[in-house]
């Protein structure tokens, strides 16, 4: 217990008493007193970097927690207190500081923790910060305010959040967990912010953890006027947090008179997102698929397939929710999973909306993506992670985020099925941004890029060292997307921009992560050579299209080594022969993941190597099929030595779904769509039977393609309601046009040069 320096606040003057308090490690207990010359209303701000609980002569004014995953690392607060004239007992009661566990920083190290820990240490010094006044009036009972950035945007004004409390009793010690205890409903009291007047949301969540907490909302200024805080790619914040970017008061109405308290007004998000404000749209039910969903045409021994793409659109529409509109989200989404509930990551994000890009006429299948593009900090960040219920990012370490860069690769496989360049022109600042955001802060001298285990979604992988394979394609691969997007819509200077960019980072890639006694991409180690560990993003280079020829080979080879890569399930999280491999999964040392199959497979048909894509793809959607059969599910990942769930994976989650609907469509079946040329182009499968697709939604054309394959021939029948092109592409680079009229076409197509 440490005694602090006596204060007054002269009730005339209402001048204000301030502490500085300075904590010993672990939790304790302070004391502080202040003196009053008149009965009234103590007025408390703080900022805690504790789980703190206060006492204003022996009664609860403050209990609140610090989640060790709340990312804004400190308490802001108020308390409004009854006092008597003379001297007034304060205590203060704090608990330990949050840290993320151990097993993080063991599992997940950071290149630059070590030194980014010390310099938040420095940053957010161990001390509480209050401020004291006094107010005449009184009021029955203590009440706490705490002001967080959850915020929303209606009537293009900025809401933000306020919690308030009132306190008969409590229990535990101050916490690091989530918000617990228990409380008294407040006397009356109106609340609103100074300059709108009578304007006050009141949302208190039915499922709050905290006895009878209230939240409103209170309006801290207009959406569209509020100053960029940060230029495109710059951010000098050691880790990314909401920024206080103003203070106004906050006023506290009882019967016995008006009180003022400090609000802070935390910047806003999404200053680029195509949608802010609230308006979700309907998904249909899980057991009420549109009848306007694509539907593939397979040969009898490959109809089990359609089974497991009929449920993957049952999972991902079981899966949609439509958030409050507190929590700031723009609408309604695709949860991440099960296992989930309440947070959405990036990167699962975007692979599922490469799935629900084939339901884009009769879905809102821009909804989930956009709930991402309103959650971008000026500068570019995205954060890995976001909970769904207040739209805030969830922490775990410093240098845990952001998620691997694929939402510009989910908004061009949409693209190119409807078509939208208006679409394209709204999003494309947010992903230029994002991208020059990465390149500023995860790249390193040799042009390669760093992450970590939690950053590029590799948890426990054993994939540590300096620079990345997975990040550094990814970069190369948005690059080269942002290209493609800017010169669809005319920036032509920005195109080129982004494909000397897209070289270059592909030029670092293999001059530095191509391992020559592994013959396999692999991450960089600071004292020189590479991580001995074979990854399953080695294979990601692939589908950035920067991977030398024969190196493919080199690839390929690894792949189809049994002892390696080629289990029952490939493709493995880690390669067999790693002595980290764990035969149940042990999520990544070992599991197989649909993302990383999903880049691996359309990487080797990017390369040309289609057959080995196919018999890859055809082999992970076998494993997917029999395990749903065996448990009625669908995984957040599989093992690989038999067709079962890993050994932690949670069920019915929404990127599984890219395999069962986007492999199926375009590398089984072959299909891909060019929308914006109106062209359909078709690498026809060389196994034989009936293959194709109904309504398949390629821009205004509503698609029947069926090709009968059998002998040297396929038998080709195509009907549209609008004009396009087929374009028919073969193993040896050929392509074969063919113009198909509006109604039906038919024509026959050898297979011979189709092999490959």
């Amino acid at each position: 217990m440490k005694n602090m320096r006596r204060s007054e606040i002269g009730a005339k003057r209402r001048r204000g008493a301030g502490w500085r308090i300075a904590l010993a490690p672990g939790g304790g207990e302070y004391r502080s007193r202040v003196i009053c010359d008149a009965d009234g209303v103590l007025a408390l701000n703080i900022v805690s970097p504790r789980p703190l609980r206060i006492f204003v002569n022996g009664v609860c004014a403050l209990d609140e927690p610090l989640y060790w995953r709340d990312y804004q690392r400190r308490i802001h607060a108020s308390v409004l207190a009854p006092i008597r004239r003379g001297e007034t007992e304060i205590r203060w009661e704090v608990g330990e500081r949050p840290r993320h566990p151990e097993n993080v920083d063991r599992n997940c190290p950071s290149r630059n923790r070590a030194r980014l820990m010390r310099a938040l240490a420095r940053a957010i010094p161990d001390r509480i910060e209050a401020r004291a006044a006094f107010q005449p009036g009184r009021i029955e009972g203590a009440l706490s305010l705490r002001f967080t950035p959850q915020q929303f945007i209606r009537d293009r004004l900025v809401w933000q959040s306020v919690w308030t409390r009132s306190f008969s009793e409590f229990s535990d010690a101050p916490s690091a967990n989530f918000r617990a205890g228990s409380g008294k409903t407040p006397a009356a009291f109106r609340l609103e912010a100074e300059g709108y007047p009578g304007r006050i949301h009141e949302a208190t969540p039915e499922s709050d953890t905290v006895p009878r907490a209230r939240q409103y909302f209170l309006p801290v200024g207009g959406a569209d006027d509020r100053p960029r805080i940060r230029a495109p790619g710059e951010d000098h914040r050691l880790e990314p947090a909401c920024d206080i970017v103003a203070r106004r008061r906050a006023v506290v109405e009882t019967t016995g008179g008006r009180f003022a308290v400090e609000m802070p007004v935390f910047e806003s998000l999404g200053r680029l997102a195509p949608r802010r404000e609230y308006a979700p749209a309907a998904w249909p039910a899980p057991d009420a698929a549109p009848a306007g969903l694509p539907a593939p045409i397979l040969p009898p021994e490959h109809l089990g397939f359609g089974r497991l793409y009929d449920a993957a659109w049952r999972m991902l529409l079981g899966l949609a929710h439509t958030p409050r509109l507190e929590s700031g989200l723009p609408g309604s989404r695709i949860g991440t999973g099960a296992n989930f509930t309440h947070y959405q990551f990036v990167w699962d994000t975007s692979f599922a909306a490469m799935a629900t890009a084939y339901g884009w006429r009769v879905l809102p299948a821009y909804e989930t993506l956009d709930a991402l593009y309103s959650r971008q900090f000026d500068g570019g960040y995205i954060h890995r992670e976001i909970d769904v219920r207040d739209g805030l990012p969830v922490l775990y370490e410093p240098d845990f985020s952001p998620n691997p860069p694929v939402m510009a690769i989910a908004e061009w496989a949409i693209y190119e099925l409807n078509g939208d360049l208006e679409r394209l022109r709204r999003v494309y600042p947010a992903l230029a941004e994002h991208h020059a955001w990465l390149a500023n802060h995860r790249r390193l001298p040799d042009g390669t890029y760093w992450t970590t285990g939690l950053a590029n979604g590799l948890d426990n992988s054993p994939s540590l060292g300096e620079g990345y394979p997975c990040l550094t394609a990814q970069m190369a691969h948005h690059a080269e997307t942002l290209a493609r997007m800017a010169d669809a819509l005319g920036r032509k200077d920005d195109a080129a921009r982004w494909i000397c960019e897209r070289d270059a980072i592909g030029e670092a890639l293999n001059r530095r992560l191509w391992s020559p006694e592994l013959r396999f991409y692999s991450t960089s180690l600071k004292g020189g050579g590479h991580n001995p560990n074979k990854v399953v993003t080695g294979f990601w280079p692939l589908w950035a299209g920067v991977v030398p020829p024969e190196r493919v080979e080199d690839l390929a080879r690894h792949l189809k080594d049994p002892n390696s890569f080629w289990r029952h399930h490939p493709i493995p999280s880690l390669a067999a022969d790693s002595p980290h491999y764990r035969p149940g999964g042990d999520y990544w040392r070992g599991s197989t993941w649909a993302p990383t199959n999903f880049a691996a497979i359309q990487g080797f048909a990017r390369a040309g190597r289609w057959a080995l894509a196919r018999e890859a793809a055809e082999r992970h959607l076998r494993a997917m099929l029999e395990t749903y059969e065996a448990t009625g599910y669908i995984w957040e990942n599989y093992c690989a030595e038999r067709s079962a769930p890993g050994s932690w994976s949670g069920r019915n989650y929404c990127w599984s779904a890219a395999g069962p609907i986007a492999l199926l469509f375009e590398i089984l079946i072959g299909l891909r769509p060019d929308a914006p040329n109106r062209a359909l182009r078709w690498r026809l499968p060389e196994s034989p039977g009936r293959w194709g697709a109904a309504r398949y939604p390629l821009g205004p054309c509503t698609v029947e393609a069926v090709a009968d394959i059998g002998g040297e021939t396929a038998r080709l029948s195509v009907s549209t309601d609008y004009p396009l092109t087929l374009i028919l592409e073969t193993a040896d680079g050929r392509r074969r046009r063919i113009a198909c009229s509006a109604g039906k076409t038919q024509t026959e197509a050898p297979l011979a040069q189709n092999k490959g």
